[in-house]
């Protein structure tokens, strides 16, 4: 998935609602939804979405899925969005723009 795929997957309020939820701890799909005051099938639809971008897993807890957020999937897409917006300048870029001759 590109960049901007993730980038407008998580442009949607709710989902990005509940990526900082996740990001505080594993959740229920009915927990998230009372939270964000949605149905639960809004939310299995976000969470689903989220799932198939790579910032959420699910486990089957029971009769229960429990959802995380992949801290791993989100600092990587973090440290992309920041090279791509150049608030991360990566090594190499370094060398690259030594070569230009100011004079």
């Amino acid at each position: 998935m590109s960049v901007a795929e993730r980038l407008q997957v998580i442009a949607e309020p709710h989902r990005l609602m509940i990526l900082r939820h996740l990001r505080r701890g594993d959740q229920y799909a009915g927990r998230l939804a009372e939270a964000l005051d949605i149905s639960p099938s809004l939310a299995s639809h976000h969470l689903t979405t989220l799932i198939a971008a790579g910032f959420v897993t699910r486990e089957q807890k029971g009769p229960y899925a429990c959802y995380s957020a992949k801290r791993d999937a989100i600092e990587a897409f973090h440290a992309e969005i920041g090279q791509l917006i150049g608030a991360i300048v990566p090594e190499d870029a370094l060398e690259v723009a030594e070569v230009c001759d100011t004079e």
